[in-house]
């Protein structure tokens, strides 16, 4: 039933695309005016756009993106490191307060950064896959150069710790059917987030932890990451507010969905 479902879902996004260029080749065939030819191109490219682009529809995919708990538990996750400057700090900004997270790794940087990626398991933390390359055309890679970039990271990742990773996120949360298609051979569970907090693109600090503060309850997973210089000064104040709210802070291999 999951498989038909998936099929279908691949379906329906080959045919957009055929229906998008179809109405536009008529438009265009019959001579109508530019702008009748965007309108009938645009809505199926903006729906296709919008259902691969927003992780939390489960459009492609099935991912958990939240903590099935009434507690006052949390998940911070971090995306895109190892970095070899600032993921070691996040790690004693963490080891300060006591907290685990999760933390999904990029495979060209776990292979330049081993000793970090043992220091993240060492310390109780989670590690999970974030594609080897994360490149800007990763989304449209077929089924097989998506397994390429995932098993490639499991690789590396279990090189160091003696583990494959059970958890996957897709780079920018973008899913396709091709990825889907993968996913469904290498046996991952894919995480997202309700709680996105924006932190490489919002350079003031304190609105990032204004947001996540406001948006974060019971059971959520946060996305942050930990590749940049704004994330230390982020946790540093993020980190006691959630504690002043008795968060308590879980990784997601503690998520209780089975």
């Amino acid at each position: 039933m999951k498989i038909q479902k998936e099929m279908q879902k691949k379906l329906i996004f080959y045919m957009l695309i055929f229906d998008a260029f179809f109405i536009a080749g008529i438009f265009l065939f019959l001579d109508f005016p530019w702008y009748f030819i965007l309108i009938g191109i645009l809505p199926p490219l903006v729906f296709l756009a919008i259902a691969c682009s927003k992780i939390q529809w489960n459009f492609f995919i099935q991912a958990v993106h939240s903590i099935n708990t009434n507690e006052l538990k949390i998940a911070l996750t971090f995306d895109d490191g190892p970095h070899p400057i600032y993921t070691p700090q996040v790690l004693d900004l963490l080891k300060n307060h006591k907290a685990k997270a999760s933390f999904f790794l990029i495979g060209i940087n776990v292979k330049d950064n081993p000793f970090i990626v043992e220091r993240i398991k060492d310390e109780g933390h989670t590690i999970g896959n974030h594609s080897f390359s994360h490149s800007k055309t990763i989304d449209f890679k077929s089924k097989k150069g998506w397994i390429k970039e995932i098993e490639a990271t499991d690789f590396e990742i279990q090189k160091i710790t003696g583990e494959k990773p059970k958890f996957f996120r897709p780079p920018y949360g973008v899913t396709t059917p091709h990825l889907a298609a993968a996913i469904r051979e290498t046996g991952h569970l894919v995480i997202g987030w309700n709680v996105r907090s924006f932190d490489t693109s919002t350079k003031n600090p304190q609105k990032v932890v204004q947001k996540i503060l406001r948006e974060t309850k019971a059971g959520s997973i946060l996305l942050l990451h930990d590749r940049h210089e704004n994330i230390l000064p982020i946790l540093e104040q993020l980190l006691p507010e959630l504690e002043r709210k008795n968060y308590t802070f879980v990784t997601v291999n503690e998520r209780n969905d089975e």
